[in-house]
């Protein structure tokens, strides 16, 4: 590094979106990287499984890499681990049910070269290269969440990690403010806190606050109670598993990554059930269905889910129906407001009644509000601040929170995905930035949008498709060119089609009069067409040419 008295740091993603969490500190020749989720997909990327980070520069600086710090088990900040691992060799340090979670998704996508898994617990100090970093024990909605005080010669580092202040968790054990306060003692030269809450005001309520409504739930309802949350939530899944056996409930799993998440808790001791409490789910129709609890994912509308199958009777086991009551436990994350909606739709439609986010005391989030912030900022007293973990407006109102605690406008910075920042004793600035694609996820696929495989999922989805057929003999057209369209237009179809043949017989005739290779007649014949198409139908569909000679 050019000036070795300055640390680089460099948010890959995170920032101006929720998820997809990873950020690189470089100091020296040593690199640690923190985190490394996925971001789930939009209505705009039909198709997409997932986006990881661009890995590009730690690939091109992979012999710096001394560590992989993970500060919880979440999926937006370990789900691309996986595809990490298959750029790098570096050991992974991360608390036991963090462990457990990277563990069972490497059993899915499994690396070239087993990696080195480092358990640590909260107020464990590691030295990593020219990093001395302590893990400090945070609450957020999963179990094992740390925050991390990173220490250079140049200064100290706290990054929160995803955290809120809960003086009553589930589990007792509280955030340790004391560590942070110590630290804000001491000297901490730049704090960069999570955002996610940074618009609502006050405190976020307790974990702990949850069992009550769960209760009252449980004691109105007659009939099958259905309860959807994130499959890492396991303090949730405890919760309605105590309250299930409070009201004489037997509970079934339904979804693979709850089946999975809830062997793995098990398996750690972080869950604490009777032995006969779970039933299979193939025969848990065999139950009255007062009986009968039923926990699985699909708290976000994901259409693969459980409650998303149970909502469209596409459900190997079980169809929601009139009696049933459905609790969807996790609040909307920004971008799947309509495919909530609609899978909570779906429900009241077939006569289920529905608790969701609308509803007071149905979810905790797992993030700290406004006073939460104010506090973390107000007990480490930062030299400098970097808001992450949000979209712009959630950032831009944690710098508000922190200039009304006197930081100056000129220590805060809102950065972006791909800056490289500069951190030194005296001064925090962006020094550059680098290119980063959105890498998506497509089944065995995996690439960026230039590929154009998004652009063409949108057009057939909203303008539809037509396939051209051409056939050539001996330099002319053999036949009349064949046309396919679907999702293009309605009931003028025929009509439509058969302006597009006339359009391309007469443009073919010309082209292959001036002896146009087949490529130029393909690039010709869509760009023309392209024109004639919309002025006849005011759409833009996907056009595919095929040219066979005989």
């Amino acid at each position: 590094m050019e000036n070795d008295k300055a640390i680089k740091i460099i948010p890959l993603g995170g920032l101006g979106a929720i998820g997809k969490n990873i950020t690189l500190f470089e100091f020296k020749d040593d690199i640690l990287i923190v985190d490394c989720g996925i971001m789930f997909p939009t209505d705009e990327m039909p198709g997409i499984d997932y986006i990881i980070p661009d890995f590009t520069y730690i690939r091109k600086n992979k012999a710096k890499v001394k560590a992989i710090l993970v500060t919880h088990g979440h999926e937006d900040h370990i789900g691309a681990v996986p595809y990490l691992l298959r750029e790098i060799n570096a050991p992974i340090y991360a608390t036991k049910l963090s462990i457990g979670l990277i563990q069972s998704r490497l059993e899915e996508l499994p690396p070239k070269k087993k990696p080195q898994f480092v358990e640590i617990k909260p107020r464990d100090r590691r030295q990593i290269g020219s990093f001395s970093v302590e893990f400090i024990k945070v609450n957020h909605s999963i179990i094992g969440g740390i925050g991390l005080a990173l220490q250079t010669e140049v200064g100290t580092i706290i990054h929160t990690g995803d955290f809120k202040i809960d003086f009553s968790p589930v589990d007792g054990d509280v955030t340790d403010i004391f560590r942070f306060a110590d630290y804000g003692e001491k000297g901490v030269l730049l704090l960069m806190s999570d955002s996610t809450n940074a618009e609502r005001s006050g405190f976020t309520q307790s974990e702990s606050v949850l069992i009550d409504k769960l209760a009252d739930i449980f004691s109105s309802s007659r009939g099958r109670i259905i309860v959807a949350t994130f499959a890492s939530n396991i303090h949730r899944v405890q919760q309605v598993m105590e309250v299930a056996q409070r009201f004489n409930r037997k509970i079934a799993i339904s979804g693979h990554t709850m089946l999975k998440n809830v062997e793995i808790a098990n398996s750690l001791g972080y869950l604490n059930y009777r032995d006969d409490l779970l039933v299979d789910l193939s025969k848990s129709n065999t139950l009255p269905n007062k009986k009968l609890v039923i926990i699985g994912t699909g708290s976000q509308g994901e259409p693969m889910s459980a409650l998303y199958r149970m909502a469209y009777g596409t459900h190997r086991h079980i169809t929601a129906e009139k009696g049933d009551t459905v609790v969807i436990t996790a609040s909307v994350i920004p971008g799947n407001e309509r495919m909530v909606t609609n899978v909570v739709n779906s429900l009241m439609k077939l006569g289920a009644e529905v608790y969701y986010d609308q509803d007071e005391g149905i979810h905790v989030s797992g993030h700290g509000s406004a006073k939460e912030l104010k506090l973390m900022l107000a007990v480490t007293k930062p030299r400098f601040f970097m808001p992450i973990h949000g979209e712009y407006r959630h950032l831009k109102a944690h710098a508000g929170i922190a200039e009304s605690l006197n930081i100056k406008p000129s220590r805060i910075l809102i950065a972006e995905n791909g800056d490289v920042l500069e951190l030194t004793s005296k001064s925090f600035r962006k020094i550059d930035s680098i290119d980063i694609s959105q890498i998506y996820v497509d089944g065995q696929d995996i690439g960026d949008i230039e590929s154009g495989v998004i652009k063409d999922r949108h057009v057939m989805s909203s303008d539809g498709i037509i396939v051209i057929v051409i056939v050539i003999s001996e330099g002319m057209l053999a036949r009349q060119p064949d046309i396919f369209s679907r999702g293009f237009v309605g009931n003028k179809e025929d009509t439509i089609v058969e302006l597009i043949r006339k359009d391309v017989h007469e443009r073919v005739n010309r082209l292959l009069v001036e002896k146009k290779l087949n490529d130029d007649i393909v690039s010709s014949l869509k760009k023309g067409l392209r024109n004639f198409i919309f002025k006849l139908t005011r759409r833009n569909p996907l056009i595919i040419v095929e040219i066979l000679k005989v």
